[in-house]
């Protein structure tokens, strides 16, 4: 009987030791993958068209200030489309994460007194902005229908120079602030902002 249960300890402890064999601890391991970044500025490889439409653009939207912003770039351009609800300025900076309002490269969209579209370039200034000596806004869309308005541009990867701005370029996996600014009822671009806010997102490679 003795023998008999000493063979039986035997086989349960061999057995167990080919089980564990049998199973690769690295197999069992899950590699966790870095978390993807909330905010994104895809890359397209054509030119986008500015024609107010969403359409092309490979990113879920930034959500800020009330506004949603759809952001693309190629070799050449950056492409952002903006849209909210409101019937006044709309305007979106670039500028370096946590630098704020200053420094940032500022692109306004407006009505006129005469109802025509207008677009200006600005430079942040502490809590405010002033126009730039340079502009570089390309094929600029700006619209207002049924209390929304919808600004969108494109611009050039490479900022001017000499012009202010903290950030030279928008670079491929860098990260950026985006700041956005709206004013709800006024189109008089002087005026301070109903509402602002800021998100950083980054530039997929």
């Amino acid at each position: 009987m003795f023998k008999r249960h000493v063979l039986i300890m035997f086989l349960l402890v061999v057995l167990f030791v080919l089980v564990g064999c049998e199973t690769d601890p690295a197999e069992d391991a899950v590699d966790e993958l870095p978390d993807e970044p909330e905010n994104v500025m895809g890359r397209v490889e054509e030119p986008l068209n500015m024609d107010g439409s969403s359409e092309g653009y490979p990113s879920d939207p930034i959500e800020s200030a009330g506004a949603l912003i759809y952001l693309a770039y190629n070799d050449d351009f950056i492409y952002v489309l903006m849209e909210a609800e409101a019937e006044g300025w709309l305007s979106v900076g670039f500028n370096q994460s946590g630098s704020g309002m200053n420094g940032a490269n500022m692109v306004l969209g407006y009505l006129t007194e005469e109802g025509e579209p207008a677009f200006r370039d600005d430079v942040g200034r502490g809590h405010a902005h002033s126009e730039a000596e340079t502009t570089a806004v390309v094929q600029p869309y700006f619209d207002r229908s049924n209390s929304a308005t919808v600004l969108e541009f494109a611009y050039p990867l490479s900022f001017p120079a000499d012009q202010g701005y903290n950030v030279e370029e928008i670079v491929p996996g860098e990260s950026y602030s985006l700041i956005v600014g709206l004013h709800s009822s006024s189109d008089n671009i002087d005026s301070k902002h109903s509402t602002r806010g800021m998100v950083d997102f980054q530039v997929q490679p």
